[in-house]
């Protein structure tokens, strides 16, 4: 083969591979949602603030997260008139850390369960996976 033949197939080959590698990767999230109208009594709303030990900033409401483990923290808002009465001071810090594997696609209910007595055993909760 000619020179000049070996450089135009190379030139095909390339342009005819471009478009498959130029396509960007997609990749499907899980969605998760921190704050709805069904939680029990001692199950709070929370904001995720932290994912993995990084400060996110992240709609109060949910957010999208890559499949896989992640450590997730927040902070809680707590109403006393649906589950243990507390001092008055209803917004609790950061909760502790929680380990939660996502899979693509589904949607994960997370919020705050305070239903034991001991308050030292509240945590962080997915209350429902769809």
């Amino acid at each position: 083969m000619q020179p000049a033949a070996k450089i135009q197939l190379m030139l095909i080959l390339v342009l005819v591979a471009m478009p498959v590698s130029a396509q960007p990767v997609i990749i499907e999230m899980a969605n998760v949602i921190t704050q709805s109208a069904d939680l029990d009594d001692c199950l709070a709303p929370v904001a995720i603030n932290q994912i993995d030990g990084e400060m996110r900033v992240l709609p109060a409401w949910g957010f999208q997260i890559e499949p896989g483990v992640h450590i997730i923290n927040g902070h809680a808002m707590l109403d006393n008139t649906k589950c243990h009465p507390l001092s008055s001071d209803l917004f609790i810090g950061n909760t502790p850390g929680y380990a939660v594997s996502f899979e693509a696609g589904k949607t994960y209910y997370i919020a705050y369960d305070r239903s034991s007595l001991n308050a030292d055993e509240w945590t962080l909760v997915v209350w429902k996976i769809e």
